[in-house]
């Protein structure tokens, strides 16, 4: 029972961030607040075509680190991010609703949270993710803070490659970010390095701090 719990941390979050930008801001339509929500629910077909096409490959064995290091990256890290890349910059860049760092990360957040609400079940039953994780209740308490975290990073470069009109350096290091930052996450608990975890989860405190306090100042 108890490791269903920590599935509900994402749908709670939501509804924390919900009621905050219902506090903070004057919004009147909410349609690109349940779109970027919904979106990022389907965005995980990319995560699961991906981690399908590893499995057949592979057959799920990871004999050795190249292999690890491979699915770890791009089979989940590089997919998830590269799902709320897309839908980020075609879905919302593109209709030009971000226009600085802030409004990434805002838009980044719903829709990191709706992967999230959707994926972490999926690692719960092993639909997707590998047998090698250790403390899968774990892993599943703080993956939506791991997903903040991500979202933090690749809503702000994607914002400023907006507002300095130089979208393709600053998309391709936040997209590197963000996947660099996931598989390390990911990767902790393959290793059940607590140390490594604890290390992982302060520098995501202090950058994903220190990125959002920089966009709230950024905002004009």
């Amino acid at each position: 029972m108890t490791i269903y719990l920590p599935l509900l941390l994402s749908p709670l979050f939501i509804v924390l961030l919900m009621s905050y930008l219902r506090f903070k801001f004057s919004i009147e339509d909410w349609k690109n607040i349940y779109t970027a929500l919904i979106l990022g629910v389907f965005a995980v077909v990319i995560l699961i075509a991906s981690d399908y096409a590893f499995e057949y490959r592979w057959h799920g064995i990871l004999r050795n680190m190249r292999r690890t290091a491979a699915y770890v990256f791009i089979g989940i890290a590089f997919a998830s991010e590269f799902a709320k890349y897309l839908v980020l910059r075609y879905a919302f860049v593109k209709k030009q609703l971000i226009n600085d760092p802030l409004d990434g990360i805002i838009y980044a957040f719903l829709v990191g949270l709706g992967f999230s609400t959707v994926a972490a079940p999926l690692y719960s039953l092993g639909i997707i993710g590998t047998d090698k994780v250790r403390s899968l209740e774990l892993f599943l308490w703080i993956y939506p803070l791991g997903t903040l975290t991500f979202s933090i990073v690749l809503g702000y470069f994607i914002g400023m490659g907006y507002t300095r009109k130089n979208g393709f350096i600053d998309d391709s290091t936040g997209l590197i970010l963000a996947t660099f930052f996931h598989a390390v996450f990911y990767f902790c608990f393959i290793t059940s390095d607590i140390r490594l975890l604890i290390i992982t989860l302060v520098g995501f405190a202090i950058i994903g701090g220190a990125l959002l306090v920089r966009a709230i100042n950024l905002k004009p």
